[in-house]
């Protein structure tokens, strides 16, 4: 049964990025978003998603920007504590850190009564090799389908390697498509992927907003992929 999410990220991210997707959901084709925990805006997005009733709320877990939930890390934070951006990539980090920092980013958004129904993660470090694995224990655990990683691998080794580390993941589409972002965030990309990907069941991510001095480098963009979501055209073109 073919199904198409546009699932918007960084729900939580700025005030921008939140009235940006609620806006999304209301007049454009969002119908899915990842709600990052860990920004001052917490409270705030507990709000927006209830008196919105906003539909299929996932936990955007975040290990790479801004602050951790938890405030004894050292290993996984730089010097002013804060999250290292390439964490994936540092070979002496201690994997309790991660576990506890990940526990404590789902329980908080699980105990404010707010439907959570998958996962995903900021920068997608869910998908990095050393991650993964972690990721899918955790979606199993919560029972919290994991946003779908794609292989994008041919060494044979690491091939088997990444079926070994994905074989029990319960994913939540069978496909997934970061390609509208960016440079390449245009009706016509987007159109291009839906046509490509004609009667699957797929996930399209998207970070849709208004601009906001808080939203970081992808900030102008946001507003552009607002503009594209909510576009008539957009809406005809699902409508078909």
């Amino acid at each position: 049964m073919s199904k198409i999410i546009f699932n918007a990220d960084d729900l939580g991210w700025s005030r921008g990025v939140n009235q940006g997707i609620l806006k999304a959901y209301r007049y454009g084709v969002v119908n899915s978003s990842s709600w990052i925990v860990t920004t001052p805006y917490f409270d705030e997005t507990i709000k927006l998603i209830q008196e919105n009733q906003l539909a299929n709320i996932g936990i955007h877990i975040n290990l790479t920007e801004g602050k951790p939930l938890l405030k004894n890390h050292t290993t996984i934070v730089d010097e002013k504590g804060s999250f290292i951006r390439n964490l994936h990539t540092l070979e002496h980090i201690d994997m309790k850190e991660v576990y506890d920092e990940i526990e404590a980013q789902i329980e908080k958004a699980l105990a404010t009564g707010v439907s959570i129904n998958h996962m995903d993660t900021h920068h997608h470090i869910h998908a990095t090799s050393k991650f993964r694995k972690v990721f899918i224990s955790f979606s199993n655990r919560y029972q919290l389908p994991l946003r779908k990683i794609n292989n994008t691998v041919i060494n044979p080794i690491k091939v088997l390697k990444f079926y070994l580390d994905t074989k029990q993941a319960k994913y939540y589409t069978s496909h997934f498509s970061a390609d509208f972002f960016a440079s390449e965030a245009t009706s016509q990309n987007l159109i291009q992927i839906l046509q490509k990907n004609k009667g699957r069941n797929i996930e399209i991510m998207c970070h849709p907003g208004f601009t906001d001095e808080e939203n970081g480098d992808y900030d102008l963009e946001r507003e552009k992929e607002l503009a594209i979501l909510t576009s008539p055209e957009m809406l005809t073109f699902i409508s078909k």
